[in-house]
């Protein structure tokens, strides 16, 4: 199985957001993960064409989280 994670946090210095953001490619299959840390958050999956286009989409969403 060919396998790539990505894993970014948010905590703003107010204490009011402690954040997450997953992005995992499987395959052919990219999820996304998102919400307060410490909660199960919600999820999305997609299935794309190839393992590289995966990779493609998931690195231009963590891109656009930074």
């Amino acid at each position: 199985m060919t396998e790539k994670r990505w894993y970014l946090e948010l905590s703003e210095d107010s204490g009011s957001s402690h954040k997450f953001y997953e992005v995992v490619v499987q395959n052919l299959e990219l999820t996304i993960r998102y919400g307060r840390i410490g909660d199960g958050g919600q999820s999305s999956k997609k299935t794309l064409e190839s393992f590289e286009k995966a990779v493609a989409e998931a690195e231009k969403k963590v891109k656009e989280k930074k």
